[in-house]
């Protein structure tokens, strides 16, 4: 997966981390092909994304480890540079966000 891929996914993602939309994620799958669902079960698993369940979901063709390590390679996707990237979108978004009763500018 080429950067401008990694960098769209890790905005999508941190997206629905504020505002989760499992439509969103459906939707997703034209764009990503069975990667999204990679994703979706990566972070099912995380401790620090949530929407767990939800993910869990989305991610059911993906039923097993060796499935999900096989779907992994196919997508091309570095877990850890998704991971990292991801979490900088979020803190970016929490540090952004404003406090209750503050217009967005």
């Amino acid at each position: 997966m080429d950067k401008l891929a990694l960098d769209a996914l890790a905005r999508f993602c941190a997206e629905q981390q504020r505002r989760f939309d499992p439509e969103a994620w459906i939707g997703r799958t034209a764009i990503d092909g069975k990667g999204i669902a990679v994703v979706a079960k990566y972070l099912s698993m995380t401790s620090w994304y949530g929407h767990e369940e939800q993910l869990e979901g989305i991610a059911a063709d993906i039923s097993d480890l060796a499935g999900f390590q096989r779907e992994l390679q196919a997508a091309g996707l570095d877990l850890t540079k998704l991971s990292a990237k991801l979490r900088h979108s979020i803190a970016l978004g929490q540090r952004n966000k404003p406090v209750s009763g503050e217009a967005i500018p």
